[in-house]
């Protein structure tokens, strides 16, 4: 299933960084930027958290992060970065496979999948009002573009 501008996201329910179980209705009321990520401590994935850190996080609303990287390894990102958003774990693949931002064989590693970098950006009532989704996993998203999104909400 691929979710669309204008659109509603499917709830999900996953484990952040504390192995707090978190759903996408907790951050509902408020604007979100929910990004999608491939992996904690790589230097793309890295600089995208960072620059949503110092830069998009300073805006009204929430960021939360998912990968499919587990609880534990999230916290280490989270703390090594300072990162002061969620970071949820899909560890099971099924929510990147709901939203259709999977890699399969990702890197060349046969049976391993892994989160396609991603960005939706949801008004207060959880409508899609912004989305990328990148193939390239080097590619960061236009930040200059999901900030003037959440200005318009």
């Amino acid at each position: 299933m691929s979710v669309e501008v204008g659109q509603k996201l499917p709830d999900f329910e996953l484990f952040d960084q504390t192995r707090t179980s978190k759903s996408l209705k907790a951050f509902s009321g408020k604007n979100t930027v929910l990004a999608f990520f491939p992996g904690a401590f790589t230097s793309v994935c890295t600089k995208e958290m960072c620059t949503f850190r110092d830069s998009i996080q300073n805006l009204p609303g929430n960021v939360v992060a998912v990968s499919v990287n587990d609880p534990f390894t999230n916290k280490a990102f989270a703390d090594m970065n300072h990162l002061p958003f969620p970071i949820l774990s899909d560890f099971t693949r099924e929510t990147i496979r709901k939203y259709n931002v999977f890699h399969d064989d990702f890197a060349g590693l046969k049976g391993y999948t892994a989160a396609k970098r991603s960005v939706f950006v949801l008004d207060r009532n959880g409508v899609v009002r912004f989305k990328w989704v990148s193939d390239d996993p080097g590619k960061e998203p236009d930040y200059a573009a999901i900030k003037e999104a959440l200005a318009k909400l």
